[in-house]
C-alpha cells in the first residue's frame, strides 16, 4: 500500500466519521421524542433517564388523537399548505420566467430585492399584515392564512424558478414557436414538463415553509377553524404544566406526514435543487 492509498484511506473514513457524528446529532432529538411519546406518565421524569420505557403504551397517542385539537389542526395546515404551495408555484413560476426571459429596466434590482425581502423578520410583518387582512374579512380563515404565507415563500421560489429557466436554453422555445406554438403554449407543453423536478422542489419547499409556520398563525388564526399544527401543539403546555407524552406524540403525528412526503419525491426534489444550480 503506497502514501497515497493510505492518505485516501484516512480522508474518506474521517469523512464517514464525521458524517456518521452528524446523523448521530441529528437523530439523537428525533429517538428521544419517539422514546418519550411512548413512555407512561411515571417514566417520563425516571432517573436516570431511560432511552428504552420499560411498559411502552400508546395512550399518549390516543388521547392526542381523540382529546385534542390535532385532527383538525392537520386537516387545516394540509389545506393552507396546499393552498400556499400552489399559489406560490403559479405566481412565482411567472414571475421567475418573466425575469428570466425577458429584459426590462431594473429588473435585476427588483429580483434581488425579492430575495433579501425575506431577511425581514416575520415580527416586522405581522401588524401590517393583520390590518390588511381584517379589512378584507380573512381573519381566522384558511385562506387568509394561506396568502400570508406567500410572503414566506414567494421570494426563495421565484428566485429558484429564475434560475430554473436560465437553465433551460432559449433554443427550445424558439424551435417551438417556428412550430407554431406562442409564448405561453411552448411555455406550459414544452419548457415546464422538463421543470417537473425542480417544480416538485420549490412545491415541498413552499409547502414544508407553510407547515412549519407559527409567528403569522398565531397572529392571525383565533379558533380551532383555522388553528395549524404548530400553534395547536403549543396549546399542550400551560402555565403551569406541561404534558410531555402528549407534546412528544403530537410532534411525533405532525413529523411523520413530512417526512414521508419528502422522502417519496426525494429524488426529484435533489434533481429540482440540481437543475437550478445551472444556467444556460
Amino acid at each position: 500500500m503506497n502514501v497515497k492509498h493510505a492518505r485516501q484511506i484516512m480522508g474518506d473514513g474521517l469523512s464517514y466519521l464525521v458524517l456518521a457524528l452528524a446523523v448521530v446529532a441529528v437523530l439523537m432529538p428525533l429517538a428521544w421524542i419517539i422514546s418519550t411519546s411512548i413512555k407512561p406518565s411515571a417514566e417520563i421524569f425516571s432517573n436516570p433517564p431511560r432511552w428504552i420505557p420499560l411498559e411502552p403504551t400508546l395512550d399518549n397517542y390516543i388521547l392526542v388523537l381523540t382529546e385534542s385539537n390535532i385532527p383538525s389542526a392537520f386537516l387545516n395546515s394540509l389545506i393552507t399548505g396546499v393552498i400556499a404551495a400552489f399559489t406560490a408555484l403559479a405566481l412565482g413560476c411567472s414571475a421567475g420566467y418573466a425575469f428570466a426571459r425577458f429584459r426590462f429596466r431594473g429588473s435585476k434590482a427588483l429580483s434581488l430585492f425579492m430575495l433579501i425581502s425575506q431577511m425581514l423578520p416575520l415580527t416586522v410583518l405581522m401588524i401590517p399584515m393583520y390590518y390588511m387582512e381584517n379589512r378584507m374579512g380573512l381573519i381566522d380563515t384558511r385562506l387568509g392564512l394561506a396568502m400570508a404565507h406567500l410572503v414566506i415563500c414567494m421570494p426563495l421560489v421565484t428566485w429558484m424558478a429564475r434560475g430554473y429557466f436560465k437553465g433551460i436554453p432559449k433554443e427550445i422555445e424558439e424551435a417551438a414557436m417556428v412550430d407554431g406554438c406562442n409564448t405561453l403554449q411552448s411555455l406550459w407543453y414544452v419548457i415546464l414538463p422538463l421543470l417537473k423536478p425542480a417544480l416538485a422542489a420549490t412545491g415541498i419547499y413552499a409547502f414544508v415553509s407553510s407547515w412549519n409556520e407559527f409567528t403569522l398563525a398565531n397572529v392571525l388564526t383565533r379558533s380551532t377553524a383555522s388553528r395549524t399544527v404548530p400553534v395547536t401543539l403549543s396549546e399542550f403546555s400551560s402555565y403551569f404544566k406541561v404534558d410531555w407524552g402528549q407534546t412528544m406524540a403530537a410532534a411525533v403525528l405532525i413529523t411523520v406526514p413530512i417526512v414521508i412526503a419528502f422522502m417519496s419525491v426525494q429524488k426529484q426534489f435533489v434533481a429540482g435543487l440540481a437543475s437550478g444550480a445551472v444556467k444556460g
